[in-house]
This record gives structure tokens, C-alpha cells and sequence, in this order.
């Protein structure tokens, strides 16, 4: 497997990147508004300060992903596996996290206002 792809500040909004391995990728102040990235992998990638409002990631793994000051208004993560997750002052309003699991995200300061989290798993281990 080749380097982790660089797609920094990349307008990569509506794209359809379902079941992609975006493992450890700098996708650091990219715009994917309303892109679907289900069931992709983001394991370890760098997502400060990315738009993904209205983003589908439903099934996405982001574990141990940083996605501080991220925009995940309306964001739907369903499923995700969000576990070691830097998601420190990120904007989760309207969020779907049913069945998400947040163990040991680090969420200070995160936006949860009006947010949708029944079902999802936040403990800290």
C-alpha cells in the first residue's frame, strides 16, 4: 500500500468516497459537505478543521482520527466507530450518532447542541 493520499483544503464536497481506505490521509481543512464517505476508512486521518456537515459516514471508522474543530453539523454517524477520537471543539449540532461508538473520543468542547445521540456508547476506558 502506497502513502496515505494528501487531500488538504481539497474541495471534495458531494464526492462519493463510500468504502474507501482513507487510512492516516491529510484531509485537514477539506470541504467534503454532503460527500458520502460510508463505511470508509478513516482510521488516523487528520480531519482539523474539515467540512462534512451534512456528510454521510455512517459506518465510517475514524478511530484514533482527529477531527478537532471539525464541522459534523447534520453529519451522519450512525455506526461509526469513533473509539481514541480527537473531536475537541468540534461542531456536532444535528448530529446522527445512534449506535455510535465514542469510547475514549476526547470531546471537550465539542458542540452537541440539538444533537441526535441516543444509542451511542460514550465511556471513557
Amino acid at each position: 500500500m502506497g502513502p496515505a493520499p494528501n487531500l488538504a483544503k481539497k474541495n471534495l464536497s458531494h464526492v462519493n468516497l463510500a468504502m474507501t481506505n482513507l487510512a492516516g490521509a491529510d484531509l485537514h481543512e477539506a470541504s467534503l459537505r454532503e460527500a458520502t464517505l460510508a463505511e470508509t476508512n478513516l482510521e488516523e486521518a487528520d480531519l482539523t478543521g474539515a467540512d462534512l456537515a451534512h456528510a454521510n459516514l455512517a459506518g465510517a471508522c475514524l478511530r484514533n482520527a482527529s477531527a478537532a474543530h471539525a464541522n459534523l453539523a447534520d453529519a451522519d454517524l450512525r455506526d461509526a466507530n469513533l473509539e481514541g477520537a480527537n473531536l475537541r471543539g468540534a461542531r456536532l449540532v444535528g448530529a446522527k450518532l445512534r449506535d455510535a461508538d465514542r469510547a475514549i473520543a476526547e470531546l471537550a468542547g465539542a458542540d452537541f447542541e440539538e444533537g441526535v445521540t441516543e444509542g451511542s456508547t460514550a465511556r471513557n476506558s
